[in-house]
């Protein structure tokens, strides 16, 4: 199956709707302030779906994934280059990266562009995939996993150098043991590790 096909099989599976769900939560918790906002490597626009009321733009490198996202959502999606933002500075108010930062060649180069395009004291927030947890591991055994296409598995490098555009915290966040989901900040089970905060003025 194509990727495209393999995360809407997810995406629609009992299980992955519950994950969705409880990530958009977060994310609709964290960035509920925000009148502008910047989803980066959107995909197949679920978290669009389920967050009708913000004004998200998503971007992706994947014509495939966005075809599929305007099917399910009427916001915008554009393709772009997450290190090469299309948009000026200062023009959100709000940016997310959910399981994205984590895949891309140069997060580096996307943390400043993260910081170029979000206005004075706009909210970032980072939920990388954590790799300490099992559900991770328990990912990167199968050999065709998606997981092992992950390009940095040290999150804690990801803090360092967000550090030096964003004021940021961080937690563990989204319990996961076979396909039960519980609430827990305990890195060993957590799926998510998840950075938050605001651009330094």
């Amino acid at each position: 199956m194509s990727d495209v096909e393999n995360f809407i099989d997810f995406c629609t599976s009992e299980f992955g709707r519950r994950l969705m769900d409880q990530e958009a939560e977060y994310i609709r918790k964290e960035l509920q302030s925000c009148k502008r906002i910047l989803d980066v490597g959107c995909g197949i626009g679920s978290i669009e779906q389920r967050l009708p009321e913000f004004n998200i733009t998503g971007i992706d490198s994947s014509d495939e994934m966005l075809q599929e996202a305007r099917k399910g959502s009427d916001k915008e999606f554009i393709r772009g280059d997450a290190g090469n933002l299309p948009f000026e500075e200062n023009s959100f108010d709000g940016i997310f990266y959910l399981t994205s930062i984590e895949f891309l060649p140069d997060y580096k180069k996307a943390l400043e562009e993260a910081s170029r395009v979000l206005k004075d004291r706009g909210k970032f927030l980072a939920m990388i995939l954590n790799p300490d947890s099992h559900y991770f591991k328990n990912h990167t055994n199968k050999k065709d996993s998606y997981f092992n296409r992950v390009k940095h598995r040290n999150p804690g490098e990801i803090k360092e150098l967000a550090s030096r555009y964003f004021t940021v915290d961080d937690e563990y966040f989204l319990g996961i043991r076979d396909e039960d989901t519980f609430p827990t900040h305990e890195k060993e089970y957590a799926a998510l590790y998840v950075l938050k905060g605001m651009k330094k003025e």
